[in-house]
């Protein structure tokens, strides 16, 4: 992968109640987010354990991509349901890569 690229896991829990609602509405960022120039990763995972929470794994061509993302229309739709379904604000990990 090149220098620049910019690898996060998004951590969401759902409030009591919202999971599917929570689920629903990160699916349908999927398809349109893998469409994006910058995207080179992005899949969701719900916690086998914890079911109530879900992990984005994302992988972005720089900080650039990763802004690109956040202003289009179907991130912002998904941005103005965070209240009503997040038990907790979005947590961003941002991970670096450890090549062998």
């Amino acid at each position: 992968m090149a220098d620049n690229t910019l690898s996060i896991i998004a951590v969401l829990k759902a409030k009591a109640g919202q999971r599917e609602q929570l689920k629903s509405a990160l699916q349908a960022l999927i398809s349109p987010t893998r469409k994006e120039e910058g995207c080179l990763d992005y899949a969701l995972f719900q916690l086998e354990d914890t079911p109530d929470v879900f992990y984005m794994r994302e992988s972005w061509k720089g900080q650039e991509a990763l802004d690109a993302h956040i202003a289009l229309p179907h991130f912002q739709a998904f941005v103005q349901q965070m209240d009503e379904l997040l038990a907790e604000p979005l947590q961003l990990v941002r991970l670096n890569a450890v090549e062998a």
